[in-house]
C-alpha cells in the first residue's frame, strides 16, 4: 500500500467505503449480545450475520487498493512517418468527382430539313415476343420435380405458363401498335382492322389513348429528347429507353420515374417492339440528342488519343 501516492482522495475514498463495514459490525455485536429477541420480530441467524459481516469486509477491502496517480501513467505517440508508403495500388489516385455528359446529336439538322423528310413508320419485330415464348415450355421441362413419381413441378408449370401468357401480350402489343416518325416528332399508334394487317393496307392507324404515366398524349417533339438507349443491347434489345422534357416539371417524380434520380426530364421504357435499328436509324437521321454511351472500342479509342 506504500509503494503507491496515497492522496486526499483516496483516504475519502477508503473512509466512505469503510463506514458500511464498521456499522455492520456493530449491528452483529449487539444481536449477539440479545439472548430473547422481542415478540414480533423474527429470530437472526447467527449464520446470516457472519455472512452479511463477511460481504461488508470484502466491500471494505476494495477501498484500500490504491489508485495509482495519473503521473505515473505513460503514453505512447504514433510516429506517422514510420507508416510505409503506398499500401495498396489506391493510394494516388484522385478522389472520384462525378461528371455528367452532355447529350449531342449524330447529326444537326435545321427544322427546315425535317419538314421536308417524309413521315416514317417503323416495322414491328416479333422477336421479342418469340424469344419469351420460348421460355415457357423451357422453364417446365428444365424445372425439377419434387413428387416421387417424377410428374413435372407445380412450379415450373406456373412459371412456365407465365411466361406463355406474357408473351402473348407481347405479342398482340407488337401486332396492334405502330412507331411513326413525323416532322416535328413522333408518336406510337394503333392499329385498327381486319386481322391488323396495316402492311397490305388492310388496316389503318389511330390515336393511342394518353399516356398512363404522364396522361399526356403518345407524341414527342424531337427537339425536347435529351437520350434514348436500349437495354441490354441494340442486337437484342428487351426495353427501350428515352427520356424528355415536353412532359410539365411537376409530373417527373411519378410512377417509376420517381426512381430517376438524376430528374432532368421524364423517363420513358417500352419493350421492344419494333425494329430498334429503324428506330435509332430514324433518331440520328432527324437529329435527335443522345449522351454517349462507352463501349470498350470507344475507351481504347480514347486512350490512344491521349497519350498521343
Amino acid at each position: 500500500f506504500s509503494q503507491h501516492h496515497f492522496s486526499r482522495e483516496t483516504f475519502l475514498r477508503s473512509f466512505r467505503s469503510f463506514l458500511p463495514s464498521f456499522f455492520s459490525f456493530i449491528i452483529f455485536f449487539q444481536q449477539s449480545r440479545r439472548r430473547r429477541p422481542p415478540q414480533g420480530i423474527p429470530k437472526t441467524s447467527n449464520s446470516t450475520m457472519k455472512v452479511a459481516l463477511l460481504l461488508s469486509l470484502c466491500a471494505a477491502s476494495s477501498a484500500f487498493v490504491a489508485v495509482p496517480s495519473r503521473s505515473a501513467l505513460k503514453t505512447t505517440s504514433l510516429n506517422v512517418a514510420s507508416t510505409p508508403e503506398n499500401l495498396d495500388s489506391w493510394s494516388d489516385k484522385p478522389l472520384y468527382v462525378p461528371q455528367s455528359t452532355k447529350p449531342v446529336a449524330a447529326r444537326k439538322v435545321s427544322k427546315w430539313e425535317r419538314m421536308t423528310m417524309a413521315d416514317t413508320v417503323i416495322p414491328p419485330n416479333f422477336s421479342l415476343a418469340a424469344a419469351v415464348a420460348l421460355l415457357g415450355p423451357l422453364i417446365m421441362w428444365y424445372h425439377p420435380s419434387y413428387m416421387a413419381d417424377g410428374s413435372p413441378s407445380l412450379i415450373g408449370i406456373f412459371g412456365g405458363g407465365f411466361h406463355l401468357l406474357f408473351a402473348t401480350l407481347l405479342w398482340v402489343q407488337t401486332a396492334r401498335v405502330r412507331c411513326v416518325f413525323e416532322k416535328d416528332g413522333f408518336e406510337f399508334y394503333n392499329v385498327k382492322g381486319p386481322r391488323l394487317d396495316y402492311e397490305h393496307g388492310k388496316a389503318e392507324l389511330v390515336k393511342k389513348p394518353d399516356n398512363y404515366v404522364a396522361g399526356t398524349r403518345n407524341r414527342w417533339k424531337y427537339d425536347t429528347i435529351i437520350n434514348y438507349g436500349f437495354f441490354p443491347s441494340e442486337d437484342f434489345p428487351v426495353i427501350c429507353y428515352f427520356k424528355e422534357t415536353e412532359t410539365p416539371e411537376w409530373k417527373w417524380n411519378r410512377w417509376f420515374a420517381a426512381f430517376d434520380s438524376y430528374g432532368r426530364g421524364q423517363p420513358h421504357f417500352f419493350p421492344g417492339i419494333c425494329n430498334v435499328q429503324k428506330f435509332k436509324e430514324q433518331m440520328e437521321l432527324r437529329g435527335v440528342k443522345r449522351k454517349p454511351v462507352p463501349t470498350l472500342k470507344s475507351t481504347a479509342e480514347a486512350k490512344k488519343s491521349q497519350k498521343k
